[in-house]
């Protein structure tokens, strides 16, 4: 499996997330009220008085004796007529009626969109009581046993809170599983089973999706060969990445048609960096490891390297660096370092590179306390924790909440309540947010045409016209209508007394989402690297 840790890191430089997250309300502009003075009963000497002079009914019989019973009722009649005043009074109060009466708020009745419908098998994967998922992920390969097995923890575990909830579009959802072993053939062969059983792919977590042919060409129901909604985390390989049914939560912010070689645009995230910048100093320089057995993991990290450098900082180095590298030969980085005076050192690998690094840099007497160490997602991990003090002081960024903050946000309470696991993989958070995206656009279909509109092609036409995308709040919104946006949305921790501490932004239950986070740039990666 070590060999392979350059991969899992690779999580964190594919999820550059952004587009503006959703601001705080308005504080009310208002004064308190002035007390009113409750009415008080005449004083009793008073009312006294008052009986003593006139008598009970003294005011009553003067006017009887004056003006008789009947007389100013009389008098009033002669002069106005008997229906007079009932119709100028009538007049004014049918003008306020109309003009001045505030309409009564009435609550519409819920409509149950499964009330009175004779459910129907609309699509491949759907009957009239389920609907079929189908989650692929690197799992049984020898080289890395159980690799992405959470992502298939976290498909289920949101399906189970789908059905305990009452389903979706009327119907239960079954996850059905195929392990792609991190192998090409076995990746295309699980595109295939879910073209013949599956409705969609949800949380697709395969790091060799080399050819999508199958994928987009797989015929419906009705033999439109209009392709499977695939709702992936990750998508490493350009043809994953451009493929016009797939939407991952992990965006490619690249461009896209792409044929692999040449220029290509991209969006990167710097807010981070911007962050060190501002609050601890302003003259940043140092190394940034490079991932860099494959060719798709260097064209994912070079774009953060270049927009680290468009905002001014000075690179001193960037060595490739593969799960094969050992502990000492992390030396010849310190030396680099020490050669430079670097003060920044970035790993765009794993938790246990970053180990690595720090672990030599102490054998070697280097001042860990002159640099700042700097990793991301794939840092955010229980066994980065366990290295203990040769981690402290660590940073790591991430583009949603964490997992000790689900009081702040309920999605994340959810998935924390039905994953059962206080510090659950990156990958499960994942593909739990690629089943809440598909869950969103089937509800929308849904809501349009009813539980009988379910088929691929409304699923992906609903996909591909969704712009804002946040897991409810509990990750950075991502905008599905094309390829190349990236959220500026972070957060930043640092290891401190060996916890994950929350710096930036400085509220629980926020993310930065300011869009000067973001840098876009036009290179061809691939020959960006020097090694």
């Amino acid at each position: 499996m070590k060999h392979l840790r350059w991969i899992i890191g690779l999580l964190a430089v594919l999820a550059l997330v952004a587009v503006a997250c959703g601001g705080g309300n308005d504080d009310d502009d208002s004064g308190a009220a002035a007390p009113t003075a409750a009415p008080t009963d005449a004083p009793d000497d008073m009312e006294d008085s008052m009986d003593d002079d006139m008598g009970d009914d003294s005011m009553e019989d003067s006017m009887d004796d004056d003006m008789g019973d009947d007389s100013m009722e009389d008098s009033m009649d002669d002069d106005m007529g008997d229906d007079s005043m009932d119709e100028e009074m009538d007049e004014p109060m049918d003008d306020m009626d109309e003009s001045d009466a505030e309409p009564v708020a009435t609550e519409e009745p819920e409509v149950d969109p499964c009330a009175n419908v004779d459910l129907e098998a609309t699509d491949i994967g759907i009957t009239s009581d389920t609907i079929t998922v189908l989650v692929m992920a690197d799992v049984g390969s020898p080289l890395a046993p159980g690799l992405f097995q959470g992502s298939i923890d976290g498909v289920k575990a949101w399906a189970d809170h789908v059905n305990a909830e009452g389903g979706l579009a009327c119907r239960q959802v079954e996850v059905i599983e195929h392990d792609s072993a991190i192998n090409p053939t076995e990746t295309t062969n699980g595109f295939l089973v879910a073209c013949e059983d599956a409705f969609a792919l949800v949380g697709t977590t395969a790091l060799f999706a080399l050819d999508t042919t199958d994928l987009q060409s797989c015929p419906d129901a009705q033999g439109n060969e209009i392709g499977v909604p695939d709702f992936a985390y990750i998508t490493t390989e350009p043809p994953h990445q451009c493929s016009v049914v797939t939407f991952a939560t992990s965006r490619p912010n690249s461009e896209c048609p792409y044929a692999g070689t040449g220029d290509r645009a991209v969006q990167s995230q710097v807010g981070h960096i911007q962050w060190l910048q501002e609050n601890i100093d302003a003259n940043l320089n140092g190394v940034y490891l490079v991932p860099s057995d494959l060719p798709s993991t260097i064209a994912t990290s070079m774009p953060q390297v270049r927009s680290f450098q468009e905002i001014g900082v000075v690179i001193d180095g960037e060595p490739g660096i593969s799960g094969f590298t050992t502990q000492s030969e992390y030396g010849a980085f310190i030396q680099i370092m020490r050669d430079s005076n670097s003060n920044l050192a970035y790993s765009g690998s794993d938790d246990q590179s970053m180990i690595k690094w720090r672990s030599e840099a102490e054998a070697q007497g280097l001042d860990a306390d002159s640099v700042i160490w700097m990793c991301q997602l794939a840092c955010y991990t229980p066994s980065f924790l366990e290295a203990g003090d040769v981690v402290e002081n660590t940073y790591m960024w991430i583009w949603f909440l964490p997992f000790d903050e689900a009081d702040t946000n309920q999605e994340l309470a959810d998935f924390m309540e039905a994953i059962d696991n206080p510090f659950p993989p990156a990958w499960a958070a994942g593909s739990w947010a690629d089943g809440v995206l598909f869950e969103q656009v089937v509800n929308g279909v849904v809501a349009e045409g009813g539980p009988n509109a379910l088929t691929r092609q409304a699923v992906l036409d609903g996909a591909r016209n969704l712009t804002s995308f946040d897991v409810n709040g509990w990750w950075s919104p991502a905008d599905y209508s094309t390829t190349e946006n990236i959220m500026p949305c972070f957060m930043l921790m640092q290891v401190q007394n060996n916890e994950f501490v929350r710096v930036h932004p400085a509220e629980r239950g926020e993310l930065d989402c300011n869009a000067d986070n973001v840098v876009p740039l036009t290179r061809d990666w691939g020959a960006e690297f020097g090694g």
